[in-house]
């Protein structure tokens, strides 16, 4: 199960950086709905990381970032994840609290599935932004990647 997610977190990673350079090539064109989004994006993946290592998060969910930070901190997240899924029992259970103070008793391995699902899923909301507003967008398939 580790390698399977270390092979989506370098996908998750490339899909990313891919997404960022492009938006930095149109920082002056992309719309705050994308700068939001992807700012989400990085802020969500931290915290889940926190609730994974039982630490304090450092930003809540929809802080806005600035744009050159987004690779800074995408890279950070990357290799904290990393380094968390080689030393870490995946079938382990993690305690956290919601963002509204609800206590969970989760899997690892569906919070990782989470956290790469959450991403993909606002990617692909930040895609139809750029496409319907005419602006370049990245190429990320995960078969190109592989």
């Amino acid at each position: 199960m580790k390698s399977f997610f270390l092979e989506k977190f370098e996908y998750d990673f490339y899909a990313s950086k891919n997404l960022i350079d492009c938006i930095e090539g149109q920082e002056d064109l992309v719309s705050s709905f994308v700068l939001t989004s992807f700012s989400h994006v990085i802020n969500a993946h931290h915290i889940w990381l926190s609730r994974l290592k039982g630490s304090i998060a450092e930003s809540h969910f929809w802080d806005e970032l600035p744009l050159h930070y987004f690779q800074k901190l995408h890279e950070a997240n990357y290799t904290v994840t990393i380094d968390f899924i080689e030393k870490i029992e995946l079938e382990n259970k993690v305690n956290y609290h919601s963002s509204e103070g609800v206590e969970f008793t989760k899997s690892i391995n569906d919070v990782l599935y989470h956290i790469l699902n959450h991403s993909n899923y606002h990617r692909a909301q930040i895609i139809m932004d750029l496409k319907n507003n005419n602006l370049a967008v990245p190429s990320f398939n995960f078969i190109t990647f592989k």
